[in-house]
């Protein structure tokens, strides 16, 4: 995106200095917040949106420093299961853009993305999953 947090914050400024009144101030604020949010958050929050990037920054025979980089730069939070040889995320519902068709999945589960980085036997990148996953009562 070409909007960053510094242009957001002139804007906010120069806005700020325009608006006469109080509440009109506020709401100001409370749009650009609003407007700006995904602009401060991870762009990665959809399954599509996560396959390309794990494809456009992982190969095959990639180090486990190379995927913990590429995790890291992605703000994604990981752990490593050594008995399964993955890393593994999940994008919590509140930061994932889940695709739900079904109003039946809306109302009564939460959805997440969950993330797979598998491992061959020498313990460089192999594959990846990423796939919905929803959960209830």
């Amino acid at each position: 995106m070409g909007i960053v947090v510094g242009d957001i914050l002139q804007l906010l400024l120069n806005t700020l200095l325009s608006v006469q009144g109080r509440a009109l101030k506020i709401a100001t604020i409370l749009a650009l917040v609003i407007i700006s949010n995904p602009v401060w958050g991870n762009s990665l929050n959809t399954v599509k949106k996560i396959q390309e990037s794990i494809s456009a920054n992982l190969s095959q025979g990639d180090s486990k420093e190379i995927i913990e980089e590429y995790l890291a730069s992605a703000n994604i939070v990981y752990s490593y299961d050594k008995y399964s040889f993955r890393y593994q995320a999940v994008v919590r519902e509140n930061e994932a853009d889940c695709n739900i068709e079904s109003i039946f999945l809306r109302l009564f589960y939460e959805c997440a993305i969950q993330i797979y980085i598998n491992l061959n036997e020498r313990g460089d990148y192999k594959d990846h999953e990423v796939f919905q996953t929803y959960s209830g009562l």
